[in-house]
């Protein structure tokens, strides 16, 4: 039947306040939230009235004891507030611990397992844990403050172990560099029976958090990897090893050259190309020619200590690039024994200074100064583009008074600068001033 136009209007705004409570009506039909409590028994509770989606109020709420940030990995570790350790392990699986909030009702429903197992990784190369992996042979896998490798990321078997209680495989160089681990070096430098002390097992690194200090377990090395790993980083340039006359530094380490005498020290600094130059270092050319080991007693006596072989062999080689020296013979490629092989001459083809520019001087009189004057115009139009500069000197006689030379000096001041008269005729303009 027709309706008319004031009863459609009715009908039309109550449609629209229906659908708009709607929403309401059906978040009050799932207003009771089910979960495990931490005894795991069910437990249930009323949402309230709120706008926000129904999953972000379940969600928010601490009842539901639902966790989707990251966990930090030291309360992952045992005495932290989610107990996830027996008193008698040092050592669970990864897999466990990522797993052990789905499956313990005490802790925390973590929305994503994959945040407690990157929490775990992130705590390895963060020094919390060490992670082992046991390799067929009964051999073990470790790491330590570095990432764990992508294939032992996979295996279930990797484990998570205090590092009081682990044993590192091996020690990776970036850790022995100054600065990378606390309490390492000492006074920038380092010896082999401190790093014996330091990887015991028994040692713990003070750090510092936000003013207050904490203890951080450092895990055992062996003395054979330690060795390695010590050598290995003086082999790379990490650190720099003396011991009496041996200095090595991107070398091999000679034989017992690692005991009770040797010290470790940072990375010396590059030698740059000029203080390899016959002006820098006169005893070490002869003809305009030297070699490798004549470089090394030359920088050692200059230096007062005695120079790697590495380290001359790179500023060398950083220097030919540069074609501030040729090669005369030999390579980069030899030995410190053979350093004398390598045979060097000043670049040829290095670019000489440009040659001073010609300067004519003239004694003039007043008049010629005007005269001269007046021509600039002409002198700047026919040198645009080469850079013509004036050098002007001003001289009197030696017995002028001093009140005519305060007056011509002020004169001077006035039209250049800080310009003044020079004393007696045929002065260098070069003596007396200069206006470019």
């Amino acid at each position: 039947q027709a309706v008319d136009p004031l009863r459609s209007e009715r009908l039309r705004r109550e449609l629209q306040e229906a659908r708009a409570r709607l929403p309401q009506m059906i978040r009050q039909g799932y207003a009771v939230v089910v979960t495990v409590g931490e005894d795991n028994t069910e437990q249930a509770f009323r949402l309230t009235g709120a706008a926000e989606p129904l999953f972000l109020a379940v969600k928010n709420d601490e009842r539901s004891r639902i966790k989707e940030t990251a966990v930090d990995a030291e309360a992952l570790l045992p005495g932290g507030p989610f107990d996830l350790w027996r008193d008698d392990e040092d050592a669970r699986f990864v897999k466990d611990l990522a797993n052990a909030f789905s499956r313990d009702p005490r802790l925390p429903k973590m929305l994503n397992a994959g945040v407690v197992l990157d929490t775990v990784l992130q705590g390895v190369e963060r020094g919390v844990f060490v992670a082992r992996l046991a390799r067929p042979d009964g051999s073990l896998r470790t790491w330590w403050r570095t990432p764990v490798a992508e294939d032992g990321r996979q295996d279930p078997t990797l484990e998570a172990v205090l590092p009081q209680n682990a044993e590192l495989s091996d020690l990776p160089i970036e850790l022995l560099a100054p600065d990378a681990l606390p309490d390492l070096w000492q006074d920038s430098r380092l010896t082999p029976a401190r790093a014996r002390n330091y990887f015991s097992g028994k040692y713990s690194a003070t750090i510092v958090h936000d003013g207050w200090d904490d203890q951080m377990p450092i895990p055992r090395c062996g003395e054979a990897p330690l060795e390695a790993a010590l050598g290995a980083a003086v082999a790379a340039g990490a650190i720099w090893l003396v011991n009496g006359p041996t200095s090595c530094w991107k070398e091999e380490i000679p034989f017992q050259a690692l005991d009770e005498n040797a010290e470790l020290l940072p990375p010396p600094a590059m030698v740059v190309p000029q203080e390899l130059m016959p002006d820098a270092l006169s005893g070490a050319w002869e003809d305009d020619e030297t070699n490798g080991a004549v470089i090394v007693r030359a920088l050692s006596q200059k230096m007062s200590i005695q120079v790697p072989w590495g380290l001359v062999r790179d500023s060398l080689s950083a220097a030919v690039r540069g074609r501030w020296l040729e090669t005369v013979q030999g390579d980069s490629s030899v030995e410190f024994d053979r350093a004398g092989a390598w045979r060097l001459r000043r670049s040829k083809t290095m670019a000489k200074p440009p040659p001073p520019p010609q300067v004519v001087e003239r004694d003039v009189a007043p008049f010629q100064v005007q005269d001269l004057a007046e021509r600039i115009p002409d002198l700047l139009t026919a040198s645009a583009g080469h850079g013509l500069r004036f050098r002007v000197g001003v001289a009197l006689d030696a017995d002028a008074p001093a009140s005519v030379r305060g007056q011509v000096d002020d004169i001077l001041g006035e039209a250049v600068a800080d310009m003044k008269s020079d004393v007696g005729h045929g002065s260098s303009p070069a003596e007396i001033a200069k206006i470019g």
